[in-house]
């Protein structure tokens, strides 16, 4: 079973993303002795911010200096994205294309965005696949650096976005092995226009040209190829245009005629709920009620998932434990899916899955023996 996780965080300008933490090492999370800190995280100058990421991965190299950043104050907002940046611009220089697997998902992506920018300004636009490439040993880590070429292509294309997607197009087309990689560059050359991730930043002129007053643009210009994509974040805009009101929102996507659309809409409705828990899963099944009595279910299996992709695999137990009998199923699969294919050492996959109910526990483990470790 592979879980498509292609657009598991929400972060903007407009409502900065809390994460739910992540236990790192006591050694990385307690340490003091990290001198370029104070510059790090002093919003007053984003060019000294820079330099000093910079010379932070350059002292502790590129795993430690995501983990010392990401359990920092650092904020999760466009800024602290564009700090993250350094990790990878370092990386690519040091370690070519395997530079994208030292990466992790943290501030969206950032370092992957960074690897992914300095080789395709090296190299031009056909280093990203050989980048890309790199992550297929697992179904989950290519997805998402798909998705982060998505992102990354946008940026590098000046926010032109019909330009980027024929990018993704050109790269991503002839994809047989795993078909929903072009999908996920589109989704991560959407998210990045809704959210200008890089266009942040002091004397630099802010191209917004594919946004407008209408809520269903610009998913409604373009052709059917490119509509999964485009649907799978125009909640988000529609949030924004609605100041934040979640039950407008979910009324405005299920106004779309085509019932795929708005099955697509309503999942980024659920996405956008799940930043608003805090970390909190409990908060889940309140918010969710915003989706509308239809959605309800859907929004808590989409919740349980959108934890689990950000680290929080306990707090996705905790959705699926607690869901009503009829939507167990649903939800453990959702989450079994992702414990299997997730990254991570098998004595690790096989302590979660012991955390799951009857009978379901058993289900997670026959994965697991489905696999060859």
């Amino acid at each position: 079973m592979v879980v498509l996780i292609i657009a598991g965080l929400v972060l903007s300008k407009y409502a900065p993303y809390t994460p739910s933490k992540i236990t790192a090492p006591t050694s990385l999370a307690d340490r003091k002795d990290v001198p370029e800190m104070v510059d790090i995280l002093d919003p007053s100058n984003q060019e000294k911010r820079l330099k000093a990421a910079r010379k932070l991965v350059e002292r502790v190299d590129v795993e430690d200096a995501l983990e010392i950043l990401e359990h920092s104050p650092l904020p999760h907002t466009g800024e602290g994205h564009l700090v993250v940046h350094q990790i990878g611009f370092y990386a690519y220089r040091k370690y070519g294309a395997d530079s994208i697997l030292k990466c992790k998902d943290y501030f969206l992506y950032a370092c992957y965005h960074g690897t992914i920018i300095e080789a395709a300004s090296d190299e031009g636009f056909e280093a990203i696949k050989k980048m890309t490439d790199k992550c297929k040993a697992s179904p989950v880590r290519y997805f998402q650096c798909v998705h982060a070429a998505g992102h990354a292509i946008m940026a590098m294309w000046n926010y032109d976005l019909p330009k980027a997607l024929e990018t993704c197009d050109s790269i991503y087309e002839k994809e047989t092995e795993f078909p929903e990689a072009l999908s996920s560059c589109h989704n991560g050359t959407f998210m990045e226009n809704l959210f200008g991730v890089h266009d942040w930043g002091t004397n630099k002129e802010v191209v917004r040209n594919w946004l407008s007053d209408d809520p269903y643009f610009p998913c409604n210009y373009f052709g059917e190829k490119y509509q999964r994509g485009c649907w799978l974040n125009q909640a988000a805009r529609i949030y924004q245009m609605n100041k934040g009101d979640m039950v407008k929102t979910s009324e405005l996507c299920q106004e779309v005629e085509n019932s795929e659309y708005v099955a697509w809409c309503m999942d980024n409705v659920a996405r956008q709920i799940h930043p608003l828990t805090l970390g909190d899963p409990a908060k889940s099944f309140r918010l969710c009620q915003d989706a509308g009595t239809d959605w309800y279910d859907n929004c808590l299996v989409v919740n349980a998932g959108s934890f689990y992709s950000v680290g929080g695999r306990d707090q996705a137990i905790f959705i699926c434990q607690n869901v009503p009998p009829h939507l167990k199923n649903e939800c453990y699969q959702r989450v079994i899916g992702q414990i299997v294919s997730d990254p991570i050492d098998v004595r690790q996959k096989q302590s979660l899955c012991q955390k799951i109910e009857q009978p379901f526990n058993n289900q997670c483990l026959s994965g697991l023996n489905s696999l060859s470790f």
